[in-house]
């Protein structure tokens, strides 16, 4: 009887705890694999959630100063290209790609937004204090700035308010 047990392991060709042992190794690789794209989720989130943080520290600063001129690097989520200043409840003057993607944001109190707002994190809006948003959309409405360009905050010395260009 004994040599029957072990023609049967022969024939399988592992024994079971080898297998076990395989199934539990890929079980782990597959949960180390969901945890890695859960805190790279939490990483896209936060930087979206430093970006908006960063901006209104940067403006509040112009804010508070006489006359201010600077430039601000974006840092964002590779998949997100422009960063959006608009005056939803004026008129529109450059619709377009940008102007649809941010269109549906209009029942919220915002002026700045993410496009494409689906790499946006679920933050696509956010209302920045101390901006004149009519100065800064009065030349086009929506005014995007390609993520990659930056942008400058400026306050002149007789100036109430921050603008954006």
């Amino acid at each position: 009887m004994r040599g029957m047990n072990r023609r049967g392991q022969q024939l399988m060709g592992m024994p079971f705890s080898m297998i076990f042992a395989i199934f539990l190794m890929i079980v782990f690789v597959v949960i180390a694999f969901v945890a890695v794209g859960y805190f790279l989720d939490i990483g896209r989130s936060s930087g979206v959630g430093m970006f908006y943080r960063e901006l209104q520290d940067a403006v509040d600063e112009a804010f508070s100063s006489q006359s201010s001129e600077a430039s601000f690097d974006i840092d964002l989520p590779t998949k997100i290209e422009r960063v959006c200043f608009a005056n939803l409840s004026a008129r529109i003057t450059s619709e377009g790609a940008d102007y649809d993607a941010i269109k549906n944001y209009y029942i919220y109190d915002a002026n700045v937004f993410l496009v494409p707002p689906e790499f946006a994190e679920n933050m696509q809006w956010k209302l920045i204090e101390y901006i004149n948003i009519s100065k800064i959309t009065s030349g086009k409405n929506p005014y995007c700035v390609n993520v990659k360009d930056g942008l400058r905050i400026n306050k002149g010395f007789y100036d109430k308010l921050v603008w954006i260009e």
